[in-house]
């Protein structure tokens, strides 16, 4: 159980590292059309609690990106990745 949580948590981060910022719907339909609604709703509630992404009210909908310290995260990986393809 634990870790279909940290894949939907994981999938949900990249895709906010992608698109920077996202809705629910969005989430749903464009990132992860697998997902059932309370699936990405409890991730999205981790990852809030843990301050790994904020959310943001607009009017009836939330927008979610990620924090600055989960963006650095990002931008290190992204980095990292492209120096070892470089190597290859």
């Amino acid at each position: 159980m634990t870790t279909r949580h940290t894949d939907r948590e994981a999938a949900i981060l990249n895709m906010l590292q992608r698109y920077e910022v996202m809705t629910m719907d969005e989430i749903l339909t464009i990132g992860q059309p697998d997902f059932t609604w309370s699936e990405v709703f409890l991730a999205i509630d981790r990852l809030s609690r843990q301050k790994r992404i904020m959310l943001y009210r607009m009017g009836l909908s939330y927008q979610i990106s990620l924090t600055n310290q989960e963006q650095i995260v990002g931008q290190e990986q992204h980095h990292h990745a492209e120096s070892a393809a470089q190597h290859r």
